[in-house]
């Protein structure tokens, strides 16, 4: 168990909140990435 502002979280929540945030980043950069290119 994770405690996180006073909360406590099982650390299995924690993971999927962290890969959530990191795809989501990925996609972004993915996303901008290709719009970039396409503009060449």
């Amino acid at each position: 168990m994770e405690t996180i502002f006073g909360l406590t979280i099982p650390v299995e929540v924690v993971w999927v909140l962290a890969g959530v945030i990191v795809a989501a980043v990925i996609a972004f950069i993915v996303k901008g990435f290709f719009g970039e290119v396409k503009k060449k």
